[in-house]
């Protein structure tokens, strides 16, 4: 998997909004593109992990916002039957990242066509 999408439910619609895409370009480089309703989402209240921009961003890293939602820890891979794998974008997609404290979640390619 090279590529995630960062959607948002709006607090006011409850219509999900897609924020913008994340790709891994190597093992250790990324980049992460919003789409133009990112700007309806910030309307609507939402807190955008970075600053917006037209143009696209380049982390040498995984951005902080996405690694805080990875699954970590012998236990949570076994219990959540997944691989000890390299890709962190795999770990993101599962169960869409969801968290308790915000309305977003992160979806493959796959499922992001699907909900178009």
């Amino acid at each position: 998997m090279n590529e995630v999408y960062l959607l948002w439910e709006s607090y006011k619609t409850n219509k999900i909004l897609a924020i913008g895409v994340l790709k891994q370009l190597s093992d250790d480089k990324y980049s992460f593109k919003y789409f133009d309703t990112a700007k309806v989402a910030m309307e609507q209240g939402c807190f955008l992990p970075f600053p917006y921009s037209e143009e696209e961003m380049f982390f040498e890293t995984l951005p902080d916002f996405f690694e805080q939602r990875i699954l970590k820890g012998d236990f949570n891979t076994y219990k959540f039957d997944l691989k000890n794998e390299k890709n962190k974008l795999n770990y993101l997609v599962y169960r869409d990242s969801i968290k308790n404290s915000d309305n977003f979640k992160i979806v493959s390619e796959e499922k992001f066509q699907k909900m178009k």
